[in-house]
């Protein structure tokens, strides 16, 4: 039977580093982001949509460095980055504390995007690639559920900080969190591979043998018909299915069940959170392509149970089906590619995915918002998603099919 010792030394420490990361760069910068919107844009007199553009400005900014960041790592510059990238994130957030105006929160929203975006997502799944070789999917899921689990943790804490002391000193509560929550990866001996230290990757060994056991990439040379399909599956996923949940309080408000839409927002950040354990959990035993279509289908499931029985207890269950679906965007999206892709190529296609993904999920909540103003009903919407999503499910079927037809041929 296999095991697994991430409990032993560096493994530990790099896993603990990069959920640090990770909680930083999404958890605080990305999950709690939008608490400050409505507080700056009263005190400024600006519009709020001229207010939300900074969301915009800095996710764009961080998926641009995913890219940048897959490149520009390696094994000399791993703790200079860090300290560079955490230094100017830290300073950007404080710095916001200061704006009186829109053009500065811009400026500063795209450095500390594109700083966190950095050392955020993208290297800690690279690394996390580099150093287990058995277990990803939980593993990769620890460190990426960190974002859920520290935005929940946050958003109460600023959320009360704004309303006793002021946005302006949430922002430097904020800015004091991110350097914190990266000082392990900092101060931790640990490098950006493990061969770096003359060290090899975690596998998992049989008890009766020994024997180490990996497997091989599942793609030939020719990758661009799989690399165009998968960015669309997960564009679908991560752009449409994804802004569904955010839409929940406004869709249980328009039929008069406002108090269940706050609580159905509750049920969707619990799901999200316990998802991608689950989802990690789940590919290490049955595979990433089954576990994808077993999401697909509790998700589709859930959105046709919210558009046809719409009753505050169906409307919670509903709740916590579709909330797994920021699993397959994260940690579905890694493992995905880095069961299709070697390493060496998981580090140059991945970021490239993710940032289709990221460019594209403004689109779905100004088209779904767009179906309500022209429907006066989010039944359009529902109906587009769920089409949407089977839709991506059945080109994930045709990605790995596609895959491993290549593979056979190489």
């Amino acid at each position: 039977m296999p095991t697994l010792k991430i409990t032993r030394g560096k493994y530990l420490m790099v896993l603990i580093a990069m959920c640090g990361l990770v909680a930083s760069s999404i958890g605080i910068m990305t999950n709690t982001a939008g608490l400050f919107l409505s507080p700056i844009a009263a005190e400024l007199g600006k519009e709020t949509a001229a207010v939300n553009l900074t969301l915009t400005i800095s996710n764009i900014s961080f998926a641009i460095a995913g890219v940048v960041s897959a490149r520009f790592v390696g094994a000399k510059n791993l703790k200079l980055m860090l300290i560079v990238c955490t230094i100017a994130c830290a300073s950007a957030t404080a710095g916001l504390s200061l704006c009186h105006s829109l053009v500065p929160l811009y400026a500063l929203n795209g450095v500390r995007g594109f700083s966190c975006g950095m050392i955020g997502s993208v290297l800690a799944t690279t690394m996390i690639g580099y150093w287990f070789r058995t277990d990803t999917g939980l593993i990769s899921s620890l460190a990426l559920g960190c974002s859920g689990i520290i935005g929940a943790l946050f958003n109460p804490i600023l959320e009360a900080i704004i309303n006793s002391a002021g946005w302006r000193t949430a922002y430097m509560v904020a800015a004091a969190a991110v350097v914190a929550l990266n000082l392990p990866a900092i101060l931790l001996p640990i490098s950006f591979r493990p061969m770096d230290t003359g060290m090899e990757p975690l596998r998992a060994e049989t008890a009766a043998s020994g024997k180490k056991t990996v497997k091989p990439p599942r793609t030939g040379n020719s990758t661009s018909i799989v690399v165009v399909l998968l960015a669309g599956c997960l564009c679908s996923f991560g752009s449409f299915v994804s802004a569904t949940p955010q839409l929940f309080k406004s869709l249980a408000g328009s039929i008069g069940l406002a108090e269940t839409g706050v609580l159905m927002m509750t049920v969707v950040l619990i799901a999200n959170t316990a998802g991608k354990f689950i989802f990690g959990a789940m590919t290490d035993r049955i595979g990433v392509k089954l576990s994808v279509l077993i999401y697909g289908a509790v998700i589709a499931s859930g959105l046709v149970l919210l558009l046809t029985v719409q009753v505050p207890g169906a409307m919670l269950v509903s709740a916590a089906m579709i909330g797994m679906c920021y699993s397959i965007p994260t940690v579905g999206a890694v493992m995905i590619c880095r069961e299709l892709f070697s390493p060496e190529r998981y580090t140059r296609i991945y970021p490239k995915i993710a940032l289709s993904v990221s460019t594209t999920n403004a689109l779905g909540y100004p088209l779904i918002g767009a179906i309500y103003d022209a429907t006066g009903s989010y039944n359009g919407a529902l109906i587009l998603v769920i089409a949407l999503m089977l839709s991506a499910m059945a080109g994930v079927v045709l990605v790995y099919r596609i895959a491993d037809k290549e593979k056979s041929e190489a």
